[in-house]
């Protein structure tokens, strides 16, 4: 079966988040099950600086664009057996030195979905399925379905989009409308806006999102970001498949980027070696208290609004050392580099981001917290399972679904967890994790039991060609 991944990043080409680490990863599992998958992403500033010289010229045509017709070169090249496509357009992609968030991404996203379709025939290759991913593809189905799937060639295709996040929607004026090459009708348009997210959620044949339990929060107006009506309208063409990490990626056996490597059967050794370096690195005092790691975007929807009331009590009593990456908001930034020079040894922060900073912090630390406020899947809890770090996570979305709150009666689990978007509610969950961590045994089956999980690739890609196949009858 022949399918064609759709994004607007993918890991190692191009990066702002976990929709990249996806589209690096899956398409590899797909091929590893015996499917023809393969990836369309812009040619962006980065992709061009890094990979240009391995990328190779396949054809080139015009897309028109309002008044315009602009150019588009289709680019290739192969990694880890995945073909990879890229769109080249030197005005909309290559000079931009970021991926989104310019004036005009509207017209760049358009323009890009229709060069994606136009695609399929200059290169001769037609999939069965055409699977996007977030607002940046969102017109595909639409496009498909308006100017495409009468063309005989093309006739057949199915459409499945993948929602990451649902509060990002690619919303237009619609002045933007001329510029779309494409025919108007309700379907582009919510609250007086041309809408990306909704018009796929409206056209594609099938909808998924990143784990079970958000696809169904988002069908709630807490969680839905206006799109819950749109949503409850095609339920019965709406499911959640997890995602996977990629173990060839994130394994602590086989990561140069920490300082000492393990497995589940010399990790004691392997944790303690890692925790001294993560300690020198950031100049924190050698003692026998945990770390607490987080490693996350710095804003209130993965947090930090709960954690400022309650870490500074934790630090300064001693019960744990606390060890921060991540960028965001600015107050938010300030106010850690705040803690960090008010407890220098006992706090340690990276404002930025870095992946051999992350690593380390994944292999350095005992306790890794996510208290996001909603999470669509989440990647770092399940790298911090395999690296022996145990996870303290809000019960929402796909933390939810894959972290087993510890049960001390049963010894069961793999993390702690709390329900309630309350600061208190999470200090009880750390509390918790505190006392445990005090009980030698009770924590060493904790962390073992945590880095025998499999979160690989393989169960979730099994679960989209199941899908896929379903579509296709």
């Amino acid at each position: 079966m022949k399918i064609l991944l759709v994004g607007s990043e993918a890991t190692p080409f191009s990066k702002t988040g976990g929709l990249a680490d996806v589209l690096g990863s899956l398409p590899k599992e797909l091929n590893r099950l015996d499917m023809d998958a393969r990836v369309v992403l812009p040619k962006h500033m980065w992709t061009k600086e890094k990979f240009n010289d391995k990328l190779v010229p396949v054809c080139n045509f015009r897309v028109s664009v309002g008044p315009k017709e602009e150019y588009a070169g289709i680019e290739t090249t192969e990694l880890d057996g995945v073909t990879f496509y890229f769109v080249d357009n030197e005005y909309y992609f290559g000079y931009r030195n970021t991926l989104y968030g310019h004036y005009d991404d509207g017209e760049r996203f358009g323009y890009y979905c229709n060069a994606v379709l136009m695609m399929l025939e200059e290169i001769g290759f037609y999939p069965d399925i055409i699977h996007t991913h977030d607002w940046q593809t969102g017109l595909i189905p639409y496009l498909y379905q308006k100017k495409y799937s009468s063309k005989t060639k093309y006739k057949g295709i199915k459409t499945v989009h993948t929602i990451h996040n649902i509060a990002y929607q690619g919303r237009f004026s619609k002045d933007l409308m001329p510029y779309l090459d494409v025919e108007y009708s309700s379907d582009l348009e919510f609250d007086n806006l041309i809408n990306f997210l909704k018009t796929a959620l409206v056209t594609a044949d099938y909808i998924t999102t990143v784990s079970e339990t958000y696809a169904t929060e988002i069908l709630h107006d807490f969680f839905g970001y206006g799109m819950q009506n749109v949503l409850r309208e095609r339920q019965d063409s709406l499911g959640g498949i997890v995602n996977g990490i990629d173990y060839d990626v994130f394994n602590p056996k086989t990561d140069k980027k920490i300082a000492y490597n393990y497995s589940l059967y010399n990790y004691l050794k392997g944790k303690a070696e890692n925790k001294k370096a993560l300690r020198e690195y950031h100049e924190l005092e050698e003692n026998n208290r945990p770390i607490l790691g987080v490693v996350s975007r710095l804003t209130d929807q993965k947090g930090f609004d709960l954690l400022s009331e309650v870490i500074e009590g934790l630090v300064s009593k001693g019960d744990i050392q606390l060890v921060l990456l991540g960028s965001g908001d600015p107050d938010i930034e300030r106010f850690y580099n705040e803690l960090h020079s008010k407890y220098p040894k006992n706090v340690g922060v990276y404002i930025g981001y870095n992946d051999e900073m992350a690593r380390k912090i994944y292999a350095g630390s005992d306790i890794f917290l996510m208290p996001s406020r909603f999470e669509p899947c989440g990647l770092a809890q399940l790298i911090s399972l395999k690296y022996g770090t145990v996870p303290v996570v809000r019960k929402t979305g796909g933390l939810r679904d894959t972290i087993e709150i510890y049960n001390k009666y049963s010894d069961e689990g793999t993390g702690f967890g709390f329900e309630n978007y309350d600061a208190a509610d999470m200090l009880y969950a750390i509390n918790n994790a505190l006392e445990v961590y005090g009980d030698p045994k009770s924590w060493k089956a904790l962390v073992k039991r945590g880095m025998q999980q499999d979160f690989s690739w393989e169960e979730s890609a099994k679960k989209y060609i199941e899908l896929y196949k379903k579509l296709r009858g």
